[in-house]
């Protein structure tokens, strides 16, 4: 019996080993599969950043030379008038070889050689120019220069509303160096290089220089080689296609990563040695043999060493305690490869459960795929956690909040989840709270949302209490208070036996009811415990059966008085207001912790912030002030957010209060609540704790709010420099013009300075140099320089 017995063991255990060995080849096939993907990936994202980098410098070149054609001194042809401008502008912008303006005729004068006796009638960009249409020329040589050039071609269309056809054709050449250098700069790898083609597919940019084209001969396309592979790849990027693709190029196999250009007619490709992305694999390729290897030993081995291996079991403990240190290591580094394929898979599956095409079918499988894979990105990022801590590779960093409404969104986080459970949830927060802290907002976030959502997850009746109490005031340490406060987490729940008051800690340990254990992953208690240890504290637990049980921990927090300072520093330049009157904001939510924080942050910028507790009150104080734009909580007394919003748009008889500007704050971790709000009216959502940054970028989109920055030491230097200039550099407009100028500085008003500096450039060929200075600085959005500018010729501001 006992040999049948012992037979019967291995053979489970083999057996079992040969499944997981067959699972594990086919996951690792998988795996692989997917990370070559994704090193594909990244390798073609290095030409998509050369190609963003190309489009964006040849779009502004672009930009800039069908502003210049759009300027009456371009429009009226003459080579007197235009020339002196157009020179100054190659020597301003500094990026153009030449500027250039041609008659229908083909004949043209440029800023380099004055008039010419050439024609450029047969120049491709000239003809679709003078069709109407900007365009950018493939890379050619010069007539006259023998440099290679891009012509970047426009129409000149006049004045007249009659004229259907342009009067001429202006265009800027530059030079290719910018592109040849980005081009040039596309690596992945040793041994990689980049290369780029035309429209004809011939090789425009190349590290052999002997396959391009020059003045005496002109490059062979690819598309017209013998080499099968080479032309393929040209024909796709002459179709203007992209992707990455393995062949073979002069008798190695590399990969082929190309792109097209959306400005101009021209492709990019990067080729990149079959090592450079494969080599990466050779980890996951070891790992592999080394665990078949392991499979097949264990196999053998399993059958003859039993016995054995049951004597080891007992000596192998202290050697598992020794290398738990390696296991955290290896832990984290498989978490983190597994995770990133893993993210892929969810962002894929959310953008197709927001497709509206997907048949209900597809949704639903899709949607367990994304509920299974959060249930796994759940396991594998306290896995990572864990590891972390066991590696003492986590750190805590601090940073300043505004404590009372940190503390009130978890409050409404776990709210929103006892009212799902049908429970009551209670916050008691002190009345001596610090207003502001320094402290691991992150992990201390953490580690209270897990010990309330234990405790919501194992209360079926009753209420969660969470209280938070200020212990003592600490002495101060370098002029910083420090506060010892106290957290606790009181349940009525189904409590804890005191034989597993000891195991609540230990990693992948679960107690109580086995139907609620299948909920979680059991890291969520020991890595809050670590946490609270790397606070210089530890998690306190008492419980009775039935009754319920009670978490605190008590830790030493630092108070920041300069928290809103903190906060609004989102940037290099500090944000110290914006141009325009002032705005009027009403901030609706029914805690004062939640509606100071929106006050101290947006008063010091000079907006005019109105407080509302519910629904019903921030309805009649919309009414009453129609402010410029409403920020509204959801879950409210009398009124909440979603019946505000609704009334809000459906008011007809006040037409500037149905189409206000609503944005919807609240700490609910449900899309639905969410979308729910948008879809009554919010324009859009802003989670709570509120990040400074994300409330003034929605501020800056919503209102179209042009910043003000604190300006730095050399920004002052600049205005100091113009104001020391001399009078006579530009001849002035008359006085009344300069007043008028001043006015509109004062206010900000760019738009009515730059129509008012063309005007005077029509009206007196004198004042082109004057306006063009004014010009400029209007772009720049710059005030002061204009201010100080215009006080040159006497004038006092306003």
């Amino acid at each position: 019996m006992h040999s049948s017995h012992d037979l019967l063991i291995r053979f489970l255990v083999g057996g079992t080993t040969l499944i997981v060995s067959i699972s594990a080849y086919f996951s690792y096939q998988t795996a692989r599969k997917i990370t070559l993907e994704e090193l594909r990936g990244r390798a073609f994202l290095e030409v998509q950043r050369g190609v963003d980098e190309i489009e964006e410098w040849v779009h502004v070149r672009k930009v800039e030379v069908e502003t210049l054609a759009h300027t009456s001194t371009v429009r009226s042809l003459d080579q007197s008038v235009a020339e002196p401008y157009l020179k100054s502008e190659v020597y301003r912008i500094n990026e153009f070889f030449v500027f250039q303006i041609a008659t229908p005729d083909g004949s043209y004068f440029n800023t380099m050689v004055g008039r010419s006796n050439k024609n450029i009638k047969d120049r491709d960009y000239f003809q679709k120019a003078l069709a109407g249409k900007s365009n950018i020329s493939d890379p050619f040589i010069s007539r006259s220069t023998g440099i290679p050039l891009i012509a970047i071609a426009t129409p000149i269309w006049s004045n007249s509303s009659q004229s259907r056809s342009p009067i001429g054709v202006f265009n800027g050449n530059v030079k290719v160096d910018h592109i040849v250098e980005v081009v040039n700069s596309l690596r992945y790898g040793k041994n990689s290089y980049a290369f780029a083609l035309n429209s004809q597919g011939e090789e425009i940019i190349h590290p052999n220089s002997t396959l391009m084209s020059t003045l005496e001969k002109p490059a062979s396309s690819l598309l017209k080689i013998p080499d099968r592979d080479l032309n393929a790849i040209a024909q796709r990027m002459v179709n203007k296609q992209q992707g990455i693709q393995l062949m073979e190029i002069d008798g190695t196999k590399n990969y082929v990563a190309y792109l097209p250009l959306r400005e101009a007619n021209w492709s990019v490709a990067l080729v990149i040695p079959r090592e450079n992305i494969e080599s990466q694999l050779q980890f996951l390729d070891f790992i592999a043999l080394i665990l078949g290897g392991l499979t097949v030993t264990m196999i053998t081995v399993l059958w003859r060493v039993q016995a054995f291996e049951q004597a080891q079991l007992k000596k192998s403990k202290a050697a598992a305690d020794t290398a738990n240190h390696a296991k955290s290591e290896f832990l984290a580094n498989m978490s983190h490869e597994l995770r990133t394929p893993l993210n892929g898979i969810l962002g894929c599956a959310q953008i197709l459960l927001r497709s509206k095409n997907l048949p209900e079918p597809q949704q639903y499988h899709v949607n367990i795929i994304e509920q299974c894979g959060s249930h796994l990105l759940t396991l594998i990022n306290d896995i990572l956690d864990l590891s972390k801590i066991e590696a003492r590779k986590l750190e805590l960093h601090p940073h300043d909040v505004h404590f009372p409404s940190f503390l009130q969104a978890i409050g409404e986080i776990c709210q929103i989840r006892a009212e799902q459970k049908g429970i009551l949830f209670v916050y008691e927060p002190p009345i001596n709270l610090p207003t502001g802290v320094h402290v691991d907002v992150k992990r201390l976030r953490q580690v209270l949302l897990n010990l309330l959502g234990n405790a919501i997850k194992f209360t079926d009746e009753g209420k969660v209490t969470f209280k938070v109490e200020v212990i003592e005031q600490l002495p101060a340490d370098q002029q910083t208070v420090k506060y010892c406060i106290r957290f606790s987490v009181e349940d009525t729940g189904i409590g804890i036996i005191p034989s597993e008051l000891g195991k609540i800690f230990l990693p992948f340990e679960q107690v109580g009811e086995k139907k609620r254990q299948t909920e979680g992953t059991g890291l969520g208690l020991a890595i809050t415990q670590q946490l609270v240890q790397m606070m210089g504290s530890d998690i306190h637990v008492k419980s009775q059966i039935g009754q319920g049980s009670t978490f605190w921990f008590e830790i030493a927090i630092a108070e920041a008085s300069q928290w809103v300072q903190s906060v609004m520093a989102v940037s290099k330049r500090q944000i110290i207001g914006f141009e325009g009157s002032p705005r009027t904001i009403l901030m609706v939510d029914d805690r004062w912790e939640n509606r100071i924080v929106i006050t101290n942050l947006l008063q010091p910028l000079g907006f005019n912030v109105v407080e509302a507790t519910n629904g019903k009150e921030g309805l009649e104080k919309a009414i009453a002030l129609k402010p410029d734009l409403i920020i509204t909580d959801l879950f409210m007394p009398e009124m909440d957010g979603f019946e505000l919003i609704q009334h809000l748009r459906h008011i007809p008889d006040i037409p500037d209060i149905a189409d206000v500007k609503i944005i919807v704050s609240s700490a609910s971790v449900f899309e639905t609540d969410q979308n729910r709000s948008l879809e009554a009216g919010g324009d859009t959502f802003l989670n709570k704790p509120v990040q400074a940054d994300e409330l003034l970028h929605q501020l800056e989109f919503h209102l179209g709010l042009a910043w003000i920055y604190q300006q730095s030491q050399s920004e002052e230097q600049r205005i100091n420099s113009l104001a020391d200039s001399p009078l006579n550099q530009f001849t002035p407009p008359s006085p009344d013009v300069l007043q008028e100028l001043l006015i509109l500085a004062s206010k900000g008003n760019f738009n009515a300075i730059l129509k008012l500096a063309d005007q005077l450039e029509e009206k007196d060929t004198n004042l082109a140099p004057f306006a063009n200075k004014l010009r400029h600085l209007a772009r720049q959005f710059d005030e002061d320089l204009i201010l100080n500018l215009l006080t040159q010729y006497g004038l006092e501001t306003v």
